[in-house]
């Protein structure tokens, strides 16, 4: 009879400390879900603070995604941004994890040098890189001017997505890199030794133990990248370079931009629900196919 009234205790005290982020996810993400499934089957439009009355509209808003040139657009550039920026991204936070998983001096002081930019706010970011993306005076076309090569113009249409790219690798370099170094450092020895016995060489144990070895780690930062980058909204609204035009809007940022015009929080709502969706099947398919690449040791 004791134990149980110490159970019962411990049962109160485990749902009291967890309804704080209970309360916190129902107020916050599950009845906003909710409303925008509600408001994506009506015209809903917001002008000076004030709600004009909704009007019932069925799926005519999941239907018009389909005509909207724009919206369709951006689901090319999301695409565009998502392919180059998470395999980039990922192979290059490996080659300098693996650089920095050495033995050398000044490691550690490389490895905090990294990791800086993913402590610094993305608006604090955005700031900087305008500057060096600037046209009047650009910091990067300095650099690249005393090497004898012309100057670059980072905000032009067709540099654009190029620049926003550039910023947002930077960005991701560090916690990838972390993720990977702590990875690379549960490498067993025993099996390095023995491959370097056999005769094999630095490249043939790095693809034939080293990456088999981080395949659950790689596909971890595969699978949250890409569910990141078909979400990409910060590094292009932020940065907002002249010249860009639409080559730089995802389906966030479009969906965003429809939120507080003439179309409305409706149709901005089924574009959430679509986005969602899309994100959902490719996050499945991309489980599906190359999670029997994997390796999971034991």
């Amino acid at each position: 009879m004791i134990k149980l009234k110490a159970n019962g205790r411990e049962r109160v005290w485990f749902y009291a400390f967890l309804s704080p982020w209970i309360i916190g996810f129902l107020a916050f993400t599950i009845v906003p879900m909710l409303t925008s499934v509600y408001y994506s089957f009506y015209k809903i439009h917001v002008f000076n603070m004030n709600v004009v009355e909704p009007t019932f509209v069925g799926f005519k808003n999941f239907k018009y995604i389909f005509e909207d040139r724009l919206f369709l657009k951006s689901i090319g550039n999301t695409f565009t941004y998502a392919i180059i920026r998470v395999p980039v991204g990922i192979i290059v936070s490996l080659l300098v994890a693996v650089l920095l998983n050495r033995k050398m001096p000044g490691t550690k002081l490389f490895r905090t040098l990294i990791y800086l930019p993913a402590m610094i706010p993305i608006v604090g970011s955005t700031i900087v890189w305008r500057q060096l993306f600037s046209n009047d005076f650009s910091l990067l076309n300095f650099l690249i001017g005393n090497i004898g090569l012309g100057p670059v113009k980072w905000s032009s249409y067709d540099n654009a997505m190029g620049s926003v790219l550039l910023m947002s690798i930077w960005c991701g370099i560090g916690p990838s890199m972390i993720i990977l170094l702590a990875a690379l450092q549960n490498v067993p020895v025993s099996q390095m030794e023995a491959a370097e016995l056999d005769g094999a060489n630095a490249v043939q144990k790095f693809f034939h133990i080293v990456v088999p070895m981080l395949s659950p780690t790689l596909f971890y930062l595969l699978i949250t990248g890409i569910i990141g980058a078909l979400q990409a909204y910060a590094e292009m609204s932020l940065l907002q370079m002249p010249g860009d035009s639409t080559t730089t809007m995802t389906m966030v940022v479009v969906q965003n931009m429809y939120r507080m015009d003439g179309y409305g929080i409706g149709y901005s709502s089924a574009m959430s629900w679509f986005i969602f969706f899309v994100v959902g099947l490719i996050t499945v398919v991309f489980f599906r196919v190359t999670n029997k690449f994997v390796y999971y040791e034991g």
